[in-house]
């Protein structure tokens, strides 16, 4: 009678009312599972098990930004389908996370090019800029990070495959280099010499255009001068980098004069010579003897590394440990007919380390081929050839100037500024110039992937898994409880 009793208000009504609930509960979270499974098959995001997916950043970048007063804007233009767009979206993240001032915008240039471009026409720049960028503004200064700087590739296997392999990431280098840019009170000056039919900074040409290069240190927030050395002209005092990219005519004694000055005063010179001035040497071999360069008057062919059906373009892999190619090692430039730079004791033993730095060298097949005066080329040298080379030069009393000089300027040229590690040691190069060490201590990541490849019949099953046995256990599980709840 008392069982009867306690179970009295378990009507029929009522089991009918909890049984409709537990039905129509389990039919919900079937919906759910399966809406749930459906938009996850039709939007999948990319997970990378990979090293570089690490972004504990360097203790550099974190003084950097620790120390920021000023608000940085940093907008994302990236396509959502490219595989650096997860790198850079974690890597910014954290800088996010560290510095409040970092104010962080992603647009997917695919789904919104009309908010791209009005990104582009409030920072002023030009809508024809590169796809897939990385923009840093502050004080109406604006620097530029394009996809193609991110990586470091590595092209051995190019003449074979055909393929770069991707083995570094290095945007945290440019992304601090940005910030620092940005932030900077004053701009940095760099003077492009004129007068000599060198490479201009303003020609678009091909192979003697050098605005791809301009283009890459005004990004970088330098701003450009051109200085003539004739007559009464000299070089300003603020300028703190001077290129000479590849004079064709002869210099003054007095234009040697200003530049041994500018040296003097911890002025940084950037050199590049061409086989285009082989006829009409000028002068800078001899003035470049004065801090112990050896500028060769001849042009350097490497039958082991020049690039399959294209005569003169060497492909230059033998990179040193300078702070200029170590983040390189294992790119190759790709010069064309260089000639030697080095120092007088660079092919000699010698206990006494020299004050010049090789950078790179032809391989051991190279010839360095001198004109004789019957308009026949002689072997001056053979085997490896130094080709780049650069020196601290300590003043008295004065700061030390920085010196780096190529045997070639046209591997600078737009027409091969893109090609190999080319574009990287001239950016490379600027920064040690101007001692922005600070940039060239950030390492590279190494890129290492780890894939899970799955077969179609094991796809299937983790679909059906997904999408049956998972609801189909939850159901399950509702209808047991059910049943026991009816049975007492």
């Amino acid at each position: 009678m008392e069982n009867k009793k306690k179970f009295a208000s378990f009507s029929p009504t009522v089991r009918r009312v909890i049984s409709q609930r537990v039905f129509l509960s389990a039919i919900l979270a079937v919906l759910c599972v399966i809406l749930a499974n459906t938009l996850a098959i039709r939007n999948p995001t990319k997970i990378a098990f990979a090293k570089s997916a690490n972004h504990n950043l360097s203790p550099l970048t974190k003084k950097v930004l620790t120390s920021l007063t000023n608000e940085i804007r940093v907008v994302v233009l990236f396509d959502k389908q490219s595989d650096l767009f997860d790198p850079v979206r974690n890597l910014l993240i954290e800088y996010e996370r560290i510095s409040a001032n970092i104010k962080l915008e992603f647009i997917d240039l695919a789904r919104d090019p009309a908010r791209a471009e009005e990104v582009q026409q409030e920072l002023r720049l030009p809508a024809n800029t590169p796809s897939s960028r990385i923009l840093f503004s502050a004080q109406e200064r604006v620097k530029i990070v394009n996809d193609s700087e991110l990586s470091i590739l590595d092209f051995s296997e190019f003449m074979d495959k055909r393929v770069a392999r991707r083995t570094h990431f290095v945007g945290e280098k440019l992304f601090t280099s940005a910030i620092v840019a940005v932030n900077e009170g004053t701009q940095t000056k760099i003077g492009f010499v004129t007068g000599h039919s060198e490479h201009k900074a303003s020609d678009q040409g091909g192979q003697w255009g050098y605005s791809k290069f301009a283009l890459m240190l005004q990004q970088k927030g330098f701003a450009l001068q051109e200085i003539p050395l004739s007559g009464t002209n000299s070089i300003p005092t603020d300028c703190r980098l001077l290129v000479i990219p590849g004079p064709r005519t002869p210099y003054g004694s007095d234009e040697l004069n200003k530049l041994h000055e500018y040296i003097g005063t911890g002025g940084n010179l950037f050199t590049l010579f061409n086989f285009y001035s082989l006829q009409r040497p000028s002068g800078l071999e001899t003035f470049l003897e004065g801090y112990g360069f050896e500028i060769g008057i001849n042009q350097v062919s490497d039958s082991k590394n020049e690039q399959s059906g294209k005569s003169g373009l060497l492909l230059v892999d033998d990179l040193g440990s300078h702070p200029i190619t170590k983040p390189i090692l294992g790119s190759r430039l790709q010069m064309v007919l260089p000639r030697s730079v080095g120092h007088p004791n660079s092919d000699e033993g010698t206990d006494d380390p020299p004050t010049i730095t090789v950078l790179a060298n032809s391989s051991n097949s190279s010839q360095a081929i001198i004109q004789t005066q019957d308009k026949k080329g002689a072997v001056e040298k053979a085997g490896k050839i130094p080709l780049i080379a650069a020196k601290v030069h300590m003043n008295e009393n004065q700061e030390p100037g920085r010196i780096v000089v190529t045997g070639d300027s046209l591997f600078l040229g737009n027409s091969a500024f893109e090609a190999g590690a080319n574009r990287d040691f001239a950016n490379l190069a600027v920064n040690w110039l101007l001692e922005r060490t600070h940039l060239l201590e950030i390492e590279p990541r190494a890129v290492t992937e780890y894939r899970i490849n799955l077969s179609s019949a094991e796809m299937n099953s983790i679909t059906w898994v997904l999408l049956l046995l998972l609801p189909g256990g939850t159901l399950g599980i509702g209808l047991l409880w059910w049943r026991r709840q009816m049975k007492r």
